[in-house]
C-alpha cells in the first residue's frame, strides 16, 4: 500500500528514532431501512463530497460465512538476510571485555522487525538491499551503545572492593534474575495498554524492556519461557537478555552516584525549544481509516466485486467493521481489523484509495473502490487539517524531551570521562 520511497524513508526514521531513544471504539453505522444500493464504479471527488448516504449492493449471499473466514495469518518471522558478520566476530573491546557480533545481531533484527513485521515476505524481497544497508547502519549505532554500557560496567567492577568483586557473578545471577523478571512484568501491561505516543515514551524510559514487551504482546506471550522461544527466533535468548539487563543496570549505578539527573527545566528554556523546533509542531493534513478488500489475484473481477459488497452489507446490517475485516477481508491489515494508521495525501500507491480517504466524510462508508489490486470499501475514522500545535498543548512534552536531552548530554560527558580510564577499541570506527 505504501510507496517504496516511503518504505525507505521509514527505515531512515527507524534509525533516527533509535538514536533519539537512547538517552476506540468506532461509531456504529446506522442500519438503513431501505434496500442498500451501492453504485458501480468509483465516483469523482465532487461526487464523494456531496454523497450523503453511500450504500453497499445487496447481492445474494451464496457463500457460507464459516467457509468464507480466512485462516489466522501467523506473524512473519524475522526476514532472513545474509549476516554482516559471523556471530563470533569481535567488534569491540572494552578493557578486558569483548563485544561480539552475536551480542548485537539479534538486537538489529528486533529493531528492524518493528518496521517490517506486517509486510509480506514477497514484498520485502524488493527491499532486501535497503534492509541490509539499514542493518549495517543500525549495527554501528548499537555497537556504540554497547560500548558505552560496557564502559560503565567495567568501571563499576573496578569500583568494587576485592571481596565484593568475588561475589559479583553470584549477585548477577540471583539479584538480576528477580529484577529482570520484575521489571518485565511491570512493563508488559503498560505496553499492552499503550497507544503510539505512549509507546514512544516507554521506549524512551527503557528501550530494552519496551522492545521485549512488544515482542511478547505481538505473540500473546505471558511467561519467560515463551519469551525465550520468541528471542531464539532472533538469535537471542532469555539468558542473554537477562545478562544485558544486569550489566546495564550495574553500570547505571555509577551514573546515579556521580551524575545529577534532576536538572531544573525553566519556562524560558521550554519556550526557546518550541520556537527553535517550530517545524516539529506543524502538521500536514492526515487521516486514518478502516478497509476491507477482495483481491484480483484471488478472484475474478466480478466475483471480487460481489464478495466485497457482501462484506459491506454485513457492516451496514450491524456487524462491527473490524470483525468483518478480520474474518473476510484479504487486505494486508485484515488481522488488525482493517485499521490503517495516519497517512498524508499522496502517500499511497493507490490513487483511488488516496482520493477517497481525503474526500469521504468521516465515519461514512465509501462506495466500492476499484484499483489495479482489487476492490475495496473504506471508512475514514479520523482526519485532521494542516495546522500547528500551540505551546500550551505541548509544553509538558517539551519539558520531558528537554530532560531527556540534558540527561543524555550529562551522561555522555560522564562516559567520555570514564573512557579515559578504560581502553576501548571499536572495529567499526576504523
Amino acid at each position: 500500500m505504501i510507496d517504496g520511497v516511503k518504505l525507505r524513508q521509514g527505515f531512515i526514521c527507524t534509525i533516527a528514532g533509535l538514536l533519539g531513544l537512547i538517552a476506540s471504539a468506532l461509531l456504529a453505522q446506522t442500519v438503513p431501512q431501505q434496500t442498500p444500493i451501492y453504485p458501480e464504479g468509483y465516483p469523482t471527488a465532487t461526487q464523494l463530497q456531496h454523497q450523503q448516504n453511500p450504500r453497499v449492493a445487496n447481492l445474494p449471499r451464496s457463500r457460507n460465512p464459516q467457509a468464507a473466514q480466512q485462516p489466522q495469518r501467523r506473524r512473519q518471522p524475522p526476514l532472513q538476510t545474509p549476516k554482516l558478520f559471523k556471530p563470533t566476530t569481535v567488534l569491540a573491546t572494552v578493557g578486558s571485555e569483548y563485544i561480539m557480533a552475536g551480542d548485537l545481531l539479534p538486537r538489529v533484527e528486533m529493531v528492524i522487525w518493528n518496521f517490517i513485521q506486517d509486510i509480506p515476505p514477497a514484498e520485502l524481497t524488493k527491499y532486501r538491499d535497503d534492509i541490509a544497508r539499514q542493518k549495517e547502519i543500525l549495527l554501528t549505532t548499537l555497537l556504540q551503545q554497547a560500548i558505552d554500557a560496557k564502559v560503565l560496567y567495567v568501571a563499576f567492577r573496578k569500583s568494587l572492593k576485592p571481596e565484593e568483586l568475588k561475589t559479583l557473578d553470584e549477585r548477577i545471577d540471583s539479584v538480576s534474575s528477580a529484577a529482570f523478571d520484575g521489571a518485565l512484568e511491570e512493563m508488559l501491561p503498560r505496553v499492552k495498554a499503550a497507544d503510539k505516543k505512549q509507546l514512544k515514551q516507554l521506549r524512551q524510559e527503557d528501550m530494552h524492556l519496551a522492545q521485549l514487551s512488544i515482542l511478547m504482546v505481538a505473540d500473546e506471550a505471558e511467561t519467560m519461557h515463551e519469551l525465550d522461544q520468541i528471542l531464539r527466533r532472533f538469535g537471542s535468548s532469555y539468558a542473554m537478555e537477562k545478562m544485558r539487563f544486569a550489566e546495564v543496570n550495574f553500570g547505571r549505578q555509577l551514573i546515579v552516584q556521580n551524575v545529577n539527573l534532576q536538572e531544573e527545566i525553566t519556562h524560558r528554556q521550554m519556550l526557546d525549544y518550541y520556537n527553535k523546533n517550530i517545524a516539529d509542531y506543524q502538521f500536514n493534513t492526515k487521516a486514518r481509516w478502516q478497509q476491507i478488500s477482495v483481491l484480483y489475484k484471488n478472484h475474478p473481477q466480478q466475483e471480487a466485486y460481489r464478495l466485497v459488497c457482501e462484506m459491506g452489507n454485513r457492516v451496514l446490517n450491524g456487524a462491527p467493521f473490524a470483525e468483518v475485516a478480520k474474518q473476510l477481508s484479504e487486505d494486508l491489515k485484515a488481522k488488525n481489523g482493517g485499521n490503517y494508521d495516519w497517512v498524508e495525501p499522496g502517500n499511497l500507491v493507490s490513487k483511488q484509495l488516496d482520493q477517497a480517504i481525503f474526500n469521504l466524510p468521516v465515519n461514512r462508508m465509501s462506495p466500492v473502490i476499484s484499483d489495479d489490486k482489487g476492490v475495496h470499501i473504506i471508512r475514514v475514522v479520523e482526519r485532521t487539517v494542516a495546522g500547528k500545535q500551540a505551546f500550551v498543548e505541548v509544553q509538558n512534552d517539551i519539558k520531558d524531551q528537554l530532560r531527556i536531552i540534558r540527561r543524555n548530554e550529562t551522561v555522555q560527558k560522564y562516559i567520555a570521562k570514564v573512557k579515559l580510564q578504560v581502553p576501548v577499541w571499536n572495529s567499526l570506527a576504523q
